[in-house]
């Protein structure tokens, strides 16, 4: 790594398929030497595979066998080096930071490379210095206020958005602060913990996101055989959720659900609560803004630095806006990632973007915890809603829709309450295809998602006797 011209990475077989293909396939694209390090604990043909299953996880958990991959060929230094341990990747970058430090500063900074023959590494010292000066300035404004964990939950990337903007505002009032995963952060070292911050978004009907499943699962096992795990643990909980996501008066108290049984778990388990659990709505005038602004403030006066005066301007939130501008016109890389067979997913950040063509990637939850246990990733679908002005179709485009469900979904449709069609079970490989023939039908998904279409067309039980929508579909009848 240290020579800069040779792919380096170490995988897991039984810890991570996805990144042992990405590995694989980066590897081979490679122009130069490359070399994959594979941790395998096979001794004998008696092992079974749950057991090299367990020694993998706990191997790669603890940090014993690190997964990262080191690719010259990136642009700059920072983009080659792609650590892929969540449970450890603090730890083992501030090693790197140490250990590669002459490295790293000179694959950053190529001028520097004679100059530290040269003059005995007199500019090297100097940046030392800087670093130095700034830990000590980091170091002093840590004493403004204890330190802070903050853990979230999140499977469209809300709650870890809101999660990072909590982080930039605490280290602005001066608390040194982590963030993490739930539950890539283990449940030994959160016993050791002082302040800690749960945020946590609302997934199916009223369930954790899928990175805070095994947390969640850790708490209430503890819960139900009457342990008290926390004796310091000082905390709060933010929740985001939709109120009018469920329509109907009895499912509402799915909304915020995980929040809220998070607030009241941790109780249970003998933490402390310093703030009132915060809840963000989509529905409110500023979304889960409204109820941010309300939380917040009683955190700092929890933590004693609500006097504390922020001078510095915080950076310009990116909202749905800003995604959409930089898209390139609602594309991202989205083409890129169809074509990617190596996940049934798309990329993180081609989330959001999918939900201005109306679709939402989902996976099956009944098989989740099974497909974990055997090193799988989850299997990854996709819902699409069409957008029907009105609430209107004509009985071809019925039809065609019915069609679609049986060539590329998992053979149904719904009928939702927007006064549309809806598809499940669409895998990724069938995804073009599916909108192709929506589009065919002269209908199409843009903006159906997000709620952009929600309640607009419920102008009659019969829409087809409305005046108001008569002229407009007069070709219809």
């Amino acid at each position: 790594m240290n020579y800069g011209n040779s792919y380096v990475s170490s995988v897991a077989i039984y810890s991570s398929y996805g990144q042992v293909l990405r590995t694989l396939m980066e590897a081979d694209k490679f122009d130069g030497p490359s070399i994959v390090l594979a941790y395998l604990p096979y001794t004998s043909e008696d092992d079974s595979a749950l057991n090299i299953l367990k020694e993998t996880k706990l191997a790669v958990d603890s940090g014993y066998w690190p997964l990262y991959r080191w690719n010259p060929s990136k642009s700059t230094a920072a983009e080659s080096f792609s650590l892929d341990s969540e449970a450890i990747k603090a730890d083992l970058q501030e090693f790197l930071d140490r250990q590669n430090h002459i490295s790293q500063l000179v694959t950053s900074e190529p001028k520097l490379a004679a100059e530290l023959v040269t003059s005995l590494g007199s500019k090297l010292a100097e940046a030392r210095s800087q670093k130095a000066t700034a830990a000590y300035d980091a170091m002093l404004s840590g004493l403004d206020g204890p330190p802070l964990t903050i853990l979230y939950a999140s499977d469209g990337g809300m709650a870890e958005k809101y999660a990072k903007k909590l982080v930039t505002r605490a280290k602005l009032r001066g608390i040194t602060s982590t963030i993490q995963s739930m539950d890539s952060f283990s449940l030994e070292d959160l016993k050791l913990e002082e302040h800690v911050v749960f945020i946590t978004s609302t997934a199916g009907q009223g369930e954790p996101p899928q990175n805070g499943r095994e947390t969640f699962k850790a708490f209430n096992a503890a819960a139900a055989r009457g342990d008290k795990l926390f004796t310091t643990l000082k905390f709060s909980v933010f929740g985001l959720g939709d109120s009018h996501y469920w329509p109907r008066a009895e499912d509402a108290h799915y909304y915020n659900k995980p929040g809220k049984d998070l607030d009241k778990r941790l109780e249970q388990l003998g933490g402390e609560r310093i703030a009132d659990l915060g809840l963000g709505d989509d529905q409110d005038a500023d979304g889960p803004m409204t109820g941010y602004k309300v939380w917040e403030p009683l955190l700092w006066k929890a933590l004693g630095v609500d006097n504390v005066q922020v001078t510095e301007a915080e950076p310009e939130p990116v909202t749905n806006e800003h995604i959409k501008i930089a898209s390139n016109f609602l594309r991202g890389t989205i083409a890129e990632g169809l074509k990617d067979t190596s996940t049934g997913a798309l990329a993180p950040s081609d989330g959001q973007l999918t939900k201005f063509h109306g679709i939402y990637e989902q996976d099956d939850r009944d098989i989740r915890d099974e497909r974990k246990s055997q090193g799988l990733e989850p299997a990854y679908s996709f819902m699409i809603r069409v957008r029907m002005a009105g609430g209107v179709c004509t009985p071809q485009q019925w039809l065609d829709m019915d069609s679609i469900a049986d060539e590329h979904g998992n053979g149904t449709f719904k009928l939702t309450t927007r006064q549309t069609f809806q598809f499940h079970g669409v895998i990724k490989k069938h995804l073009k295809p599916s909108i192709q023939a929506i589009n065919k039908a002269l209908l199409d998904t843009i903006a159906a998602c997000g709620d952009v279409n929600r309640f607009v067309s419920n102008i009659k039980r019969y829409p087809c006797t409305s005046e108001l929508i008569k002229s407009p579909f007069k070709e219809m009848f």
